[in-house]
């Protein structure tokens, strides 16, 4: 990977045959959401060390609970969990809790002292340093449950991954304001003529997400679409080509990278 470049390991919305569920590569150690690790590195996801969560709904979480379970006797350091004290709390009480999968943040490691798991919290609009060149800023998101986008800066320059989100305000405001980032990620999970279900499950449509995107100021910003769910991806593909008007958005796919 280049410095200033991310992975998507899973681009979609639910999980199917060959789709692959929300997650981002920052570098060897480091992710945003956790939906398809083991698929798309297979046992180079043991070296993953911190995974920073947008929100706690499983297409988010799920490959939190495999890559402990298949790699437990290999792993030697702690995985960090890292989200909003909401999110935190909800894989606590309702994830990796001794009832739907054992609670790894009081089992230490087979072959170290280290504990498997440990939780930290974050917090809206701070910059956390991942090293001297690479921050990674949480930003409100509007979702069913309390959610947040990042924003990854490399050397000054970066991208806004959203995540699931239904109003795009904060998110514009944002990038109207910031000249450091160059790309922006949006997902678009529902074809148009579902948004009765988008706007209750808190996901856009096309014709949503471009009625938002007029309220962009920035002609220099690069478009990524994410978050589709493979049902609908032609009837999507086709409606975000009729409704895109001056944008050129890249549908992105598992496997594919971000370069900004």
């Amino acid at each position: 990977m280049y410095k200033n470049s991310i992975k998507i390991l899973g681009a979609y919305g639910t999980k199917a045959k060959g789709f692959g569920t929300t997650s981002f590569m920052l570098n060897r150690h480091t992710v945003i959401d956790a939906g398809n690790l083991l698929d798309a590195l297979a046992e180079d996801s043991l070296h993953i060390e911190n995974i920073y969560l947008t929100h706690s709904h499983l297409d988010h979480i799920s490959d939190i609970a495999y890559i402990i379970d298949n790699y437990f006797c290999k792993r030697s350091k702690t995985l960090n969990i890292i989200g909003l004290p909401q999110t935190i709390q909800a894989l606590k009480e309702h994830f990796l809790n001794d009832i739907i999968w054992p609670d790894f943040s009081k089992i230490p490691l087979e072959n170290s002292d280290v504990i498997a798991v440990k939780y930290s919290e974050l917090y809206l609009n701070e910059e956390y340093h991942l090293d001297k060149q690479t921050t990674l800023t949480p930003v409100r998101t509007d979702h069913t449950v309390p959610s947040c986008g990042y924003i990854y800066k490399v050397n000054n320059a970066g991208v806004l991954i959203t995540a699931d989100t239904f109003s795009l305000e904060n998110i514009i405001n944002t990038v109207n304001n910031d000249m450091q980032i160059k790309s922006l990620v949006v997902e678009c999970s529902f074809s148009s003529n579902m948004q009765t279900l988008a706007e209750v499950s808190k996901h856009l449509t096309p014709k949503l997400l471009f009625q938002a995107l007029k309220k962009l100021k920035r002609d220099d910003i690069t478009l990524y679409i994410n978050h589709i769910k493979p049902s609908c991806l032609e009837e999507i593909s086709t409606e975000i080509e009729a409704f895109r008007g001056n944008f050129k958005p890249i549908i992105l796919k598992d496997g594919d990278f971000i370069t900004f």
